[in-house]
């Protein structure tokens, strides 16, 4: 691959890309300027391996493998945060807001405590990927994908109620 398409694919997924990558990184860092590191180590590491990209997968799921890749070896290098995204729904009266916000962060306290593997899927599921899709990113059957998709489900379930019964 010379300069210039290895420039122009980078390009190409970096701009058809670019919002899923960084709801990606937002979603292992949980802090804006933490997320805005990690997307740009994440480019980095897309630019830099480049040259190795042989074409045996779409160029999308190529990046989300260098991406995924790079969030769990950040995540690695950096203590978990506790941090959660500010949520605010204008329309909603203040009690509804406050419950909306409870429950949003119970939730993403429930995908946090997933395994990598299963909060990866989660988060490209939420991304509207297919299980195909899915299953090309993580190295996992497609069969396994739904399996996958079901048991990370009743966990999130038994999380959230645990939440409603104050254990969690």
């Amino acid at each position: 691959m010379n300069h210039s398409e290895r420039e122009r694919l980078f390009l190409e997924l970096f701009h058809q890309h670019k919002a899923r990558i960084q709801r990606l990184c937002y979603g292992y860092t949980n802090s804006t300027a933490e997320s805005e590191d990690l997307f740009q180590e994440v480019m980095t590491n897309v630019w830099n391996s480049l040259p190795s990209f042989r074409g045996d997968s779409q160029p999308f799921t190529w990046l989300y493998r260098v991406a995924v890749n790079t969030a769990l070896m950040h995540r690695r290098k950096q203590r978990p945060t506790e941090d959660l995204p500010e949520l605010a729904d204008h329309a909603a009266t203040p009690h509804q807001s406050l419950e909306r916000e409870e429950r949003l962060a119970a939730l993403h306290r429930a995908i946090g405590t997933l395994a990598d593997q299963d909060r990866l899927i989660v988060t490209l599921l939420l991304e509207g990927l297919s299980y195909r899709e899915i299953a090309e990113i993580t190295g996992i059957t497609v069969n396994y994908v739904g399996v996958k998709i079901n048991r990370i489900k009743q966990a999130i379930e038994q999380k959230m109620s645990e939440v409603s019964h104050g254990e969690f």
